[in-house]
């Protein structure tokens, strides 16, 4: 009796397990053949005229919803669509709507909505232009430096794109140049900084080699009462009195120099080479300076050179006689004082 039972039970599990299996198959199999809607997503690829720029944001993506069978429509979900070619050959302004009819679907599936509907279209003429590339640094030298000259190589770029954006360019900046803490002459190898929307350039990934003259900052200096020497003196020159006998020197040169620059080390000179026999000449001052100074200004430009006297010949004492007459004619020569008294 109770094997009885138990088959029973047995029999009545598995009836139901098969009826159980046989409703979930039958429901299956009509989800599958239902009519749904899902969204799928889209490539676009857009072409245009060479000749012509596109100036308005392209749409590269769009989502359609989709209607029909749950199992087509599960299937490309997944695997998505092939892309959407877009061609706006002869468009000048205005939207391109996405007509269903782009979108290559298989039997049994239909588009009820494309998102974004439609695409502004605005063309602008393609132009080229050259640009000068002009370095971008950032950053002071080092102290007591600074930056005198800067060249770069090749000096432009050619950029093409849309005729507004390349018209209004007046240059085209490198990547950032650092110029923290330098203090000598550098080349850089240097590409360029992104070109402007809606245009590009023609030598794509071209370096740049800028050249960074870094030098000592320069200042002036004033060396007041700087004697003049007379140079290129003939052995048998009595010489000469300078008029002024001193100038004032402006220097300019690196801040440092100057600065240790000693006073004495400034030679101001004149040159007697060549004079001629005249008791008075105008002389224009030179100078001997050390190295890395230039002269700015001398006060005065020039000095007056006034012949000495040469000296008295010097007495003759080689006879008796001419000390005898040498006296007499110093004691006539006071005779004759006392008689004009």
């Amino acid at each position: 009796m109770g094997a009885l039972l138990r088959r029973i039970f047995l029999e009545n599990f598995v009836l139901k397990a098969l009826a159980l299996a046989l409703a979930v198959t039958l429901v299956l199999v009509k989800r599958e053949d239902q009519r749904t809607v899902g969204t799928i997503n889209v490539r676009v690829r857009v072409t245009h005229p060479e000749n012509r720029v596109l100036t308005s944001p392209p749409v590269d993506k769009v989502k359609i919803t989709v209607e029909g069978k749950y199992n087509r429509l599960r299937q490309y979900e997944a695997d998505g669509l092939p892309a959407v070619d877009l061609n706006l050959s002869g468009y000048e302004e205005g939207q391109v709507t996405f007509d269903p009819k782009l979108f290559r679907l298989p039997k049994g599936l239909e588009v009820q909505a494309v998102w974004p509907a439609a695409m502004v279209v605005r063309f602008e003429n393609r132009v080229q232009r050259t640009v000068p590339v002009k370095p971008k640094f950032e950053g002071e030298p080092q102290t007591g430096y600074r930056l005198t000259q800067v060249t770069v190589d090749p000096p432009a770029v050619t950029v093409e794109g849309a005729e507004s954006v390349v018209r209004a360019l007046e240059r085209i900046d490198t990547e950032g140049i650092s110029l923290v803490g330098r203090n000598q002459t550098t080349v850089f190898d240097m590409g360029l900084e992104p070109p402007p929307r809606y245009a590009g350039y023609r030598e794509r990934g071209r370096r740049y080699r800028v050249t960074a003259v870094i030098e000592e900052k320069r200042s002036t200096r004033l060396i007041a009462g700087v004697e003049v020497e007379v140079r290129d003196l003939p052995l048998d020159s009595p010489g000469f009195e300078v008029s002024p006998a001193t100038v004032d020197v402006t220097l300019n040169g690196a801040v440092g120099r100057l600065a240790d620059l000693e006073p004495e080390r400034v030679l101001a000179f004149v040159s007697a080479d060549g004079l001629g026999s005249n008791r008075v000449h105008t002389r224009l001052v030179q100078l001997d300076l050390p190295d890395g100074l230039q002269r700015t200004d001398i006060e005065p430009t020039q000095v007056t050179l006034v012949r000495r006297p040469p000296p008295p010949p010097p007495p003759d004492l080689g006879t008796p006689d001419a000390g005898v007459d040498a006296g007499s004619s110093e004691g006539d020569e006071k005779d004759g004082a006392k008689k004009n008294e």
